[in-house]
């Protein structure tokens, strides 16, 4: 019998295949030589990636603090994910908050480990963050390795029971004070204002959404803008249902089937500028709970994570999970997300300098 080595092998050995291939071509070589003298038939290939994770850590950064959504969505993607990785590796998470994931984005970005040992749960809005506050950001979105979105979304602006704000027209009338916990709820009020007129004063600086709403029961800020309905639900569901705060406005490509009576903001847009303006702002919500690699993490170990990713998405046990926290599912694949991006950046230089202006005048 004669044993030939695969094609993915045998590019291994020249250096000409990805590093996970590479890392275990001699294995290969060997077992091949003594497969073509025994008559025994080759291990699949497969199974190099069983041996790529195996007895490793992988560390889940969470771009915000504990307690608010993208935190909910983490822990429980990282208590799932483990189990459909090849080599069951161990999945830690680390809270790293601060300026709506900048500060995380920025690590896995320019320091994490290129290996696939380091992921990160972030704010959709890194997106477009490069171009609306370039100072700020040392990453280009266009090469993180986009690994899925747990979630499409609807942000919604909130407000207190004590105010007088019922719809979108009252904030047209009437001053709300709102809670800034970075990110959306930082940048949805500024947009509003400037380019709608509304009356919302926004104070920054509470960390996380959770903050963000105490500060609400405490009587420091009227509401908060910029959170999505997910985690709304999920992390004061029981406010919902108690009508200790009621949702007034509702930000997305579409209305979210379970807010008809939502004020939508498309619905305040005067003409297509404005509606361009809102698309830029507003387009990431088609991966609103979005998990990244670094740049540079090989193409066959960006795929394993994004195997796995879809995996645990499609895996009862999380499904139910999910549904038991009050936490929605609607997937976005990787590579859907990185076409999203690609046209986002394709956004005409006069919309992109009108939204920027914008974010600069009300900083």
């Amino acid at each position: 019998m004669i044993c030939s080595l695969t094609a993915g092998a045998r590019g291994a050995a020249t250096g000409t295949q990805p590093a996970l291939i590479r890392s275990v071509a001699p294995v290969l070589w060997g077992l091949c030589v003594w497969c073509a003298v025994s008559g025994v038939a080759p291990v699949a290939p497969a199974h190099a990636a069983d041996a790529y994770f195996k007895d490793k850590q992988i560390r889940l950064i969470v771009g915000s603090a504990p307690g608010g959504g993208y935190d909910a969505y983490g822990r429980l993607l990282a208590q799932y994910m483990k189990q459909h990785i090849p080599g069951n590796p161990t999945v830690v998470v680390q809270n790293m908050p601060g300026a709506g994931s900048l500060v995380a984005a920025n690590y896995i970005y320019n320091v994490a480990p290129k290996d696939g040992t380091f992921i990160g749960a972030v704010n959709a809005l890194l997106a477009t963050d490069p171009l609306l506050y370039p100072e700020r950001v040392k990453f280009d979105p266009r090469q993180f390795r986009w690994l899925g979105s747990a979630l499409r979304e609807n942000h919604v602006g909130v407000a207190w029971h004590l105010t007088r704000i019922k719809s979108f027209d009252d904030v047209l009338k009437n001053e709300l004070i709102v809670a800034g916990t970075g990110g959306a709820t930082n940048f949805y009020p500024m947009f509003v204002d400037a380019i709608l007129g509304a009356k919302i004063k926004m104070i920054p600086g509470y960390q996380g959404t959770k903050q963000g709403m105490l500060a609400m029961e405490r009587g420091e800020v009227g509401g908060e803008v910029g959170i999505t309905w997910a985690s709304v639900k999920a992390t004061n569901g029981n406010w919902l249902r108690e009508d200790k705060i009621r949702a007034f406005v509702q930000f997305g490509l579409k209305k979210h089937p379970e807010l008809p009576d939502v004020s939508w903001i498309y619905d305040y847009a005067r003409n297509d500028e404005d509606r361009a303006a809102m698309d830029l702002a507003f387009g990431n919500s088609e991966f609103g709970r979005p998990f990244i690699a670094p740049p540079g993490v090989p193409d066959d170990v960006v795929q394993i994570l994004r195997d796995a990713f879809e995996d645990t998405m499609s895996d009862p046990d999380f499904r139910a999970d999910a549904e038991k926290r009050a936490l929605d599912l609607e997937i976005t694949r990787g590579a859907e997300i990185q076409s999203l991006i690609e046209k986002i950046y394709k956004t005409p230089p006069v919309v992109v300098e009108r939204v920027k202006k914008i974010v600069q005048s009300a900083d």
